[in-house]
């Protein structure tokens, strides 16, 4: 917590519809969540969760037919407390602090860098719109901030384009542009999907060892739970635009309570296991969240459905024991859940 005991991020009840033809797509759905100064918080879930259209709203880049609702309250550093989701996503408020007190690592290097201009012109840019408005001093800091992250020769490289330098160094350079207004929060999405195993580990290393220097707290997206293991404090697991299980790593790990969250630990490989042993699988994949009916989202795709609620119902996001909290009727208070679905005629399906 800051000295006014403050988380650094508070989301409550965050949505994000998207109007389309089809009708309203429920991209994020009341997604609620804190961040406090120097954690790490994961983001997990399946492609198609929500996960990357969260941050997005965060940051208000979310596409111009998007509706944001619910409340973004930042406590920076320096500064009042501002609700992100109340500002203009182009105005002057917004634009001051993206970027600089809140930085993001974009998902795919190549397409985030411009192919026309350096890779310094680009940091450079940043760096005199929130550190300093002189070019030679702001040139000076992305060649030592290049130089951080671990890229050779830096003189030489804030000078080339983004084609020149390998998958790795282009992440890099994005971990230098996102992190040279020395960020209270950096928001990392996917950031290591396009790497080898060997540059991935390096990736990961050098943001762990660039949050402690920094200070900063990270919100880290990603479908990789090997990743989250090693890498977070908290995690909130994700499906279908909600929230359906969040605890500390090591609860989720040693004792996962949704079922969607225990079916993506099944599927994981282990080591140690004998050879030729089929992987478990999720079966279906996750729907399309366009007019979506009621009841839970898992309910399709879940081998402990309670006919009668879990499809008629939405499950609220309850603590299921000191500091874990898991959407699903199962996590009811005693008999509850069991008792209403045979009231309504249901039956257990586990």
């Amino acid at each position: 917590m800051n000295a006014d005991n403050h988380p650094l991020l508070e989301v409550e009840n965050l949505k994000a519809h998207l109007t389309l033809d089809e009708g309203v797509l429920k991209a994020v759905d009341g997604v609620s969540f804190t961040i406090a100064p120097g954690q790490i918080l994961g983001l997990v879930g399946e492609s198609g969760c929500g996960k990357s259209m969260t941050v997005q709203a965060l940051m208000r880049i979310e596409p111009k037919f998007a509706r944001v609702e619910g409340k973004i309250l930042f406590h920076p550093p320096r500064g009042l407390p501002v609700d992100l989701a109340a500002l203009e996503p182009h105005g002057q408020e917004i634009r001051a602090i993206r970027g600089g007190d809140i930085a993001m690592i974009f998902q795919e290097p190549m397409t985030s860098f411009s192919p026309l201009h350096t890779i310094g012109n680009q940091i450079v840019e940043g760096i005199r719109l929130h550190r300093t408005s002189s070019r030679r001093a702001a040139r000076q800091l992305a060649i030592e901030m290049l130089a951080r992250v671990g890229i050779s020769n830096p003189q030489q490289r804030v000078d080339e384009y983004p084609h020149q330098l390998s998958g790795g160094m282009r992440q890099r350079a994005m971990i230098a542009m996102a992190l040279a207004c020395e960020p209270s929060l950096l928001i990392a999405d996917e950031p290591t999907t396009a790497l080898d195993v060997t540059v991935q580990a390096q990736v990961l290393q050098l943001m762990r060892d660039l949050q402690s220097d920094f200070g900063m707290a990270i919100l880290y997206i990603t479908h990789d739970l090997g990743v989250v293991a090693n890498m977070v404090d908290e995690v909130a697991v994700m499906y279908l635009g909600k929230i359906v299980e969040y605890t500390d790593v090591n609860s989720l790990f040693a004792n996962p309570l949704h079922p969607y969250t225990q079916a993506l630990l099944k599927s994981v490989p282990k080591v140690g296991k004998k050879q030729r042993t089929r992987l478990a699988s999720i079966e279906g994949s996750v729907p399309v969240p366009i007019n979506r009916p009621p009841g839970c989202a898992f309910y399709a795709r879940c081998t402990k459905a309670i006919d009668g609620l879990c499809n008629t119902r939405d499950p609220q996001l309850v603590e299921a024991e000191a500091g874990h909290r898991v959407s699903c009727f199962l996590y009811q208070e005693e008999g509850e859940a069991v008792d209403e679905a045979e009231n309504q005629g249901g039956h257990y399906a586990g």
